[in-house]
């Protein structure tokens, strides 16, 4: 039946039929320069489906309007759609029959719109078909109409059909049913994003943070103060964010470099006060302010919920950026219920953890103790700053902090941690009194962790903890040629990758990738590395698209058209995100966005070869 179809396909399309089947025309522009409509009508034979520009999961391909290269990414009306059950495609979808309607914002009369489209009649259907659409001549009407019908915000630039990202594809579908349905689906996407990898580091900070704040009040008053910076960074400023800037807004912020530089030598900073080389303290005149005002010490957990945010937000990006895509659109009811229930969900563990130090603190006799715990915590903080730092190496492309050098400072912290829990190694000011068989056991487990980081060096690999590394080999760095392993297989670029594709007949793999991404690298690492994964990137043209390295002046222009191709393609700012694309390079056949199972990679990567 494939063959016997693929056979029909390629009759039809020699014979022309496509490009008989519907007849376009514009009607009329509507309003004023710059705000001006195309009303375009579609005229379809009697039997055959012209299809919405709402792209459909699986489904036929969407018809799709440009102005020159550029696809419209603006609201386009649509009046005469039908909605019927199509058992080509086993799922309900948009179309039209006889005639059409779109209202195509153009903005000027000179302008070169264009269609693509694709239309199906008894199960079979013709490849999609280009149609310019001239406007010359045509007449221009002040006033404006409204279709009769819903307005469609297509995701997909012409060119493309895309099965979007499972976030993506989630987010659509819980919206469809209900507040209840998607919040729960933003409940458990906070839950999951517990489990990223940039939210360990936060853990032993949280807890170190709390355990020094005893004398500020209530501890539940304290951890309430906490996660309500928690929910109103990822509610209100996400959504401020995506509004003014687009639903990567936020995430520009977190990737700047020089954001990074200020985070890293803030957690040094706090490393330094916990080994007590001085001590972090509000001036006494803004205490006492405070104090009378009745508002003391509410300005610092607030503010740490704020730094926990946004250092954890490019882990939690697979969720939020497809909620907040919809604020970038002008509609902020869905993100913002889903941001509230996706961030307070989030914040509940780190609820916990706040109060946890404020009960160990009333504990008698915990001072001894308690002051190895901070100092303890120092070097996790230290290591903590490095990955901001790589940041800020990864955001100029220094090349300083490569993989082996993270690999070294952490093995070096790591081991002044172990040295320090057997009292090899002391700290001024610190008295931490006698070692007992806990913190030696304590100690030993340290110099495990660091003995596991030193084998890095070779094949083993540091699962989750490979997100906080920079990419191997460093970005950039590698002479043409010399790449090995994975990133042997992947060529440099999309129109390298076109070219070779176009040369082979091999499908495209797009791995949309970023400097930045932690996740990225936990897929490279444990991923990518394994001999099956290798195997199936041979059937491959593989590319490595890097879209975040916006403020690198090498790589900035590049990652920016990079990251318009690669909202095109796959409709979603997610980080990472695989797409599989035909020989030819126009269509998308899947996409999905990150998973660490190898399992379920593989069985991606099959899909596409089927």
């Amino acid at each position: 039946m494939k063959l016997l179809s693929s056979l029909i396909l390629l009759i039809l399309t020699a014979l022309g039929f496509a490009a008989g089947e519907v007849s376009w025309k514009v009607l009329r522009l509507e309003g004023k320069a710059p705000t001006l409509t195309a009303v375009v009508e579609a005229t379809i034979k009697p039997g055959w489906h012209l299809y919405s520009t709402v792209e459909i999961e699986a489904g036929p391909f969407p018809t799709t309007f440009r102005v020159g290269d550029e696809p419209i990414s603006a609201k386009i009306g649509e009046e005469g759609l039908h909605t019927e059950f199509d058992k080509g495609f086993s799922k309900n979808v948009d179309f039209f029959k006889e005639t059409g309607r779109f209202w195509v914002p153009v903005k000027s009369a000179d302008a070169k719109l264009a269609v693509k489209y694709q239309v199906c009649k008894d199960g079979v259907c013709i490849p999609p078909t280009d149609a310019e659409l001239p406007l010359t001549g045509v007449p221009i009407s002040e006033t404006v109409t409204q279709p009769k019908a819903k307005v469609a915000e297509p995701k997909q630039a012409a060119g493309t059909s895309t099965s979007g990202s499972s976030e993506a594809e989630q987010i659509k579908k819980a919206q469809e049913a209900g507040i209840i349905p998607f919040l729960l689906l933003s409940i458990a996407a906070g839950a999951t994003a517990l489990l990223t990898p940039c939210v360990f580091p936060m853990i032993p900070i949280t807890v170190s943070f709390f355990s020094k704040r005893k004398e500020e009040g209530s501890g539940v008053k304290q951890a309430l103060l906490f996660c309500g910076g928690i929910v109103g960074t990822f509610t209100f400023l996400g959504i401020i964010v995506a509004a003014a800037f687009g639903a990567t807004g936020l995430n520009q912020l977190v990737n700047n470099p020089w954001f990074n530089f200020g985070m890293g030598s803030l957690f040094v900073i706090l490393a330094l006060s916990l080994f007590g080389v001085f001590e972090i303290g509000l001036p006494p005149k803004l205490v006492n302010r405070f104090d009378a005002s009745g508002k003391k010490g509410w300005i610092a957990p607030v503010l740490m919920g704020l730094t926990f945010s946004l250092t954890s937000f490019t882990c939690t990006l697979p969720f939020v950026g497809g909620v907040l895509v919809s604020a970038a659109n002008g509609n902020y009811v869905w993100p913002i219920i889903g941001m509230l229930g996706f961030s307070a969900t989030f914040s509940i563990p780190f609820f916990l953890l706040a109060i946890f130090p404020s009960a160990i603190s009333k504990v008698p006799r915990s001072g001894a103790w308690m002051v190895v715990i901070k100092a303890y915590m120092g070097f996790i903080e230290l290591i903590a700053a490095t990955k901001f730092f790589s940041s800020f190496d990864l955001g100029y492309s220094y090349g300083f902090l490569t993989r082996e050098v993270m690999l070294s400072l952490w093995f070096a912290l790591l081991l002044g941690a172990g040295l320090y829990c057997f009292g090899a190694i002391k700290l001024p000011k610190v008295d931490d009194g006698k070692i007992g068989w806990f913190r030696r056991g304590v100690g030993a487990f340290t110099l495990g962790l660091g003995v596991w980081v030193l084998m890095a060096f070779g094949d083993t690999k540091l699962g989750q903890l490979e997100g906080f590394l920079p990419p191997s080999p460093y970005p950039g760095k590698t002479m043409a040629g010399t790449a090995t392993g994975w990133k042997s297989l992947f060529v440099e670029s999309w129109e390298e990758a076109k070219a070779k594709a176009k040369e082979t007949g091999k499908p495209i793999f797009v791995d949309f990738t970023g400097v930045y991404c932690t996740n990225c690298r936990v897929v490279e690492q444990n991923i990518f590395t394994r001999k099956e994964t290798q195997e199936r990137f041979k059937k491959y043209v593989p590319v490595s698209i890097y879209i975040d390295r916006v403020n690198d002046p090498v790589h900035a222009k590049q990652d920016a058209e990079n990251a318009k191709m690669m909202q095109r393609m796959v409709g979603t700012v997610t980080l990472p995100t695989y797409a599989i694309v035909s020989p030819d390079g126009e269509v998308v056949k899947t996409s999905w966005a990150f998973t660490d199972k190898l399992d379920e990679f593989l069985s991606k990567l099959d899909s596409g070869l089927n």
